[in-house]
């Protein structure tokens, strides 16, 4: 089973349910297209427009997202655990049963209907943990619910099972996801619209987003809590940025992790308009040096409009929260 089978539903699912440390390399071929579409200036029709002024601007969200393991879906750990004890999934079911007198197999669902031993390297729950670690305060400590053990990892765990089939997504996404076709547009996320969410979210309002960091097919989606900007004047039509955005990781070797493991990406461009009473009016950008191959795929605004969700029926949000509370 094969993600976009599974879900069935559309991009606005599938876009982001994916990630991996590693880059894979094979996916090279680039589609030049002579002209921006319309629909790639979603951020400034959303925020307004953008204006820069030359110098250096930092900004920081309020919420600081957590860290957690992203439960690849070609791994068993949600529902086996080799060395003895339960998985987070065989826990829940029993505590479910136990508290609502009724038999519930998240366990047995997840092996048979979800888990694909040979599905792609990327694809797993990396959106739902970069969605939950905004949105929800980090289980930080073992604790015993109705007399079951939950470790931190099992209830990180099962707190992601409830929105990997979060929906909602496709109204605050910004940028088209790259599928590979020809008709993809690489350069999307373009720079200025980029430029124009990220002041938005993080210098002005101080609050987080997701971004998925690469621009070809596959997805890694991670959330961003912190940004520099550094704005230099090149002529009377453009400006120089370089922009640092620091995001948290997923990539923790201790699945009981607490805390945020921290990465930073800088992007390079340029950002052309007209200059007006010291601000640079930004009708269009283009990627420069290494960010013209890497650079974002697209973002997404803080989601606290999407609803939660998972693709194992067995598993219940208002039953997770019971345990988180």
């Amino acid at each position: 089973m094969k993600v976009k089978n599974v879900i069935g539903m559309g991009l606005a699912v599938f876009a982001f349910t994916a990630c991996n440390e590693k880059v894979e390399q094979k996916l090279k071929t680039v589609y030049e297209q002579e002209q921006r579409n319309k629909e790639t200036f979603t951020a400034t029709d959303k925020y307004g427009p953008l204006k820069v002024r030359v110098g250096e601007f930092v900004g920081e969200s309020k919420i600081k997202p957590w860290s957690s393991w992203w439960y690849p879906l070609s791994e068993k750990t949600l529902f086996y655990k080799p060395r003895g004890g339960a998985s987070p999934l065989e826990k829940y079911d029993y505590y479910a049963g136990k508290k609502f007198n009724s038999v519930f197999e998240a366990a047995l669902v997840e092996e048979r209907d979800l888990y694909r031993a040979n599905e792609v390297g990327w694809a797993g729950l990396c959106h739902a943990w970069a969605i939950a670690s905004v949105l929800h305060p980090e289980p930080n400590k073992t604790k015993t619910v109705n007399g079951v053990k939950f470790t931190v990892g099992d209830q990180k765990a099962l707190l992601l099972k409830t929105y990997e089939k979060a929906t909602g997504i496709s109204d605050i996404m910004i940028g088209h996801r790259f599928n590979g076709d020809r008709k993809d547009d690489y350069d999307d996320i373009y720079p200025d619209q980029f430029h124009k969410l990220v002041q938005n979210h993080l210098v002005e309002n101080q609050t987080p987003f997701l971004m998925d960091y690469d621009p070809r097919f596959p997805v890694w989606t991670v959330p961003v809590y912190k940004v520099k900007f550094q704005i230099s004047k090149i002529d009377e039509s453009s400006a120089k940025v370089a922009a640092w955005v620091t995001f948290a990781s997923p990539h923790v070797d201790d699945m009981s992790f607490v805390g945020t493991k921290r990465v930073m990406k800088g992007y390079h461009y340029i950002l052309k308009g007209s200059w007006s009473n010291g601000s640079l009016n930004v009708t269009d950008g283009e990627w420069i040096e290494e960010s013209k191959h890497d650079h974002p795929d697209y973002l997404i605004s803080f989601p606290n409009t999407i609803e939660r969700g998972s693709f194992n029926d067995q598993i219940k949000p208002e039953i997770v929260d019971t345990i988180l509370k």
